[in-house]
């Protein structure tokens, strides 16, 4: 009987631990490729979450902005024996309708005032996160809050959200339409907002009267006088236009910083880093005009 004792060579051996390494390494290489696109696609998904779930909430609390309904049952409230307009509500309705907030109060329970809760809506970002109240989080991204009664303060509505702005459409001569810019083709609907506080909308955001709210147009913005509509009261207002701009969690994994570019509501925002970035955008209209 013979044997054969001879072993693998010494450039066998470094061969097949070559390969081996080779080998784990092609197998790691795909495991962390496709654990970062989990990551990142879970990224993705809150950051969308957080955004849409804000954004319905407004959508349901901004279309019963104005609601009175004690203003329209024909309740006798100071027991006069006649029903007039000392028996309305006191609802006040729209109240700040700047670029970077927005203030409306309703009567939910239906006792006559907007005094309790959830009767006194307000959205925007603290004064902490946004020292200049542009509507852009100084530090790159913050809570975008809502405050449901005057002095309560701003309590988290949706997290990590980069900007976020409004406008408003209005019915300024009462005929039940929202206003368009007067002698432009198409019926292009008037998006302002009150750019000094004095509770009239006085600048409008499609200066090129397009249709379109964009990077076409300025961004230091225009007055509606000067496109032939004078300043209207903030109780014309009949729909609010709402963007925000959501920033993902953490920078996303294995990306480079890519150039990204934004219009929201009056601004136009560029970033260039790792993290993801999503734009929303919804036009809301009140149904209880005052």
């Amino acid at each position: 009987m013979t044997s054969n004792k001879q072993g693998f060579t010494l450039i066998e051996l470094i061969i097949a631990m070559a390969l081996t390494l080779i080998s784990m390494g092609l197998i790691y290489s795909g495991y962390k490729t496709q654990q970062e696109a989990h990551a990142n696609e879970r990224l993705t998904v809150d950051m969308q979450q957080n955004a849409r779930s804000a954004l319905a909430f407004m959508r349901r609390e901004i279309r019963m902005a104005n609601y009175a309904p004690r203003a329209l049952n024909g309740i006798d409230d100071d027991v006069d024996g006649s029903i007039d307009e000392a028996d309305e509500s006191v609802v006040r309705g729209f109240q700040t309708v700047s670029a970077n907030r927005l203030n409306f109060t309703l009567d939910i329970n239906a006792d006559g005032d907007d005094l309790d809760d959830n009767e006194n809506i307000t959205y925007g970002f603290d004064n902490a996160d946004d020292a200049d109240g542009d509507g852009i989080a100084d530090t790159g991204a913050a809570v975008l809050g809502r405050e449901h009664r005057s002095g309560t303060g701003l309590q988290p509505l949706a997290f990590d959200v980069h900007a976020a702005a409004f406008a408003y459409a209005f019915d300024e001569d009462g005929d039940g339409a929202l206003d368009t810019y007067p002698g432009v083709p198409g019926g292009i609907v008037v998006w302002a907002i009150d750019s000094d506080g004095d509770g009239r909308l006085d600048r409008h955001l499609d200066t090129n009267m397009d249709g379109l709210i964009d990077q076409d147009d300025d961004e230091d913005g225009d007055t509606l006088a000067s496109a032939g509509i004078a300043d209207v009261d903030r109780n014309r207002v009949r729909a609010v236009q709402v963007w925000i701009l959501t920033r993902s969690q953490a920078p996303m994994k294995g990306r480079n910083a890519q150039a990204q570019a934004f219009v929201v509501g009056p601004h136009h925002i560029a970033a260039n880093d790792g993290f993801k970035r999503c734009l929303f955008n919804s036009m809301i209209t009140a149904r209880n005009p005052s």
